[in-house]
């Protein structure tokens, strides 16, 4: 399952009702299971352009990368990865690490970097 896009409920803040709440949404599988759990990394449409990161937002084009059917543009949010449990996936609707090779480089490199950024803030 690493490296497939999947449907899930995944957990988000509600600002409207300032609460957290859940949404089924695209999802990329980077690691698991471990105990049931996947670590994910959210997919999103991003809708208020203020809340993209430049950096870290990894935007996909449905045109460019029409196998992974994805209805309009999206970001893989590589600073924003959780985990999720295995019953929260639902089905598979796109392969990023076989299907299309350099952007799932391009994801783990960002992972790689902003992971690193972690550990030397917490030292």
């Amino acid at each position: 399952m690493i490296g497939k896009l999947y449907w899930s409920l995944t957990p988000y803040y509600d600002s409207r009702m300032r609460k957290n709440s859940f949404k089924k949404r695209p999802v990329l599988i980077i690691a698991g299971p471990r105990n049931n759990d996947y670590t994910i990394l959210p997919i999103s449409t991003i809708s208020n352009k203020a809340n993209l990161d430049t950096y870290y937002d990894i935007e996909v084009k449905p045109t460019v990368f029409p196998l992974l059917n994805l209805k309009q543009v999206s970001y893989i949010r590589v600073h924003k990865q959780t985990t999720v449990h295995r019953a929260s996936l639902t089905s598979q609707i796109g392969n990023l690490k076989d299907d299309y090779e350099d952007l799932y480089l391009e994801v783990l490199e960002k992972l790689e970097e902003y992971n690193q950024d972690i550990m030397e803030q917490a030292i």
